[in-house]
């Protein structure tokens, strides 16, 4: 098992953009195999070990923010145009809703997956589903965000050569992303 915690709110540290793993040497030894060269500067590296020397600060914060959260979800419950904040108290929705991006999600993989030109779709347990393309990942990318439907490129990350990340929506997002993929893709193409 490997913990893995961001250095944010209750460290203080957000701006920073940094974290921590905690785990078998063996896990975090693959891990730092695959990091980038020196992916972190001095200056973040010098926070972040001030911000997990200073256990008061951070004792302090969670206090803050525990309690500002409560403020925070009383006050939005109180408006009647907000729906209920906690999920706890809306249990079937929740599961209402899990049980319907599930089922998108295999849909729309079962529907990427049908497409001559994707190469491949890569198993998910997520909110997304990341893809591969045989060419033109990029221009797709960026054709279809000037259109109005917005994916992730992810070809610049080590693996993901022609891939991007599309968030499951609901089924008539997914109808209308699938058709602007296949119009892009096929005008792109000539």
């Amino acid at each position: 098992m490997t913990m893995m915690q961001a250095l944010s709110k209750a460290f203080g540290s957000a701006g920073i953009r940094m974290g921590f793993a905690i785990g078998n040497p063996e896990i975090i030894q693959l891990m730092n195999n695959v990091k980038a060269p020196y992916n972190i500067n001095k200056l973040s590296s010098d926070v972040a070990i001030n911000a997990l020397r200073n256990i008061p600060t951070l004792e302090t914060n969670i206090a803050i923010l525990l309690k500002e959260r409560e403020v925070l979800m009383t006050k939005l419950n109180a408006l009647e145009f907000v729906p209920t904040v906690n999920a706890l108290k809306n249990i079937p929705t929740l599961e209402t809703n899990i049980g319907i991006l599930l089922k998108e999600r295999e849909v729309l993989m079962t529907k990427l997956n049908a497409l001559e030109f994707v190469t491949k779709v890569y198993p998910s347990d997520a909110n997304f589903v990341l893809f591969r393309v045989e060419k033109l990942a990029q221009e797709l990318y960026v054709t279809m965000a000037n259109r109005g439907i917005v994916t992730r490129f992810r070809g610049n990350e080590i693996h993901c050569e022609e891939c991007l990340r599309v968030t499951v929506g609901t089924p008539e997002e997914n109808v209308k992303f699938l058709g602007m993929l296949v119009d892009t893709y096929a005008e792109l193409s000539k």
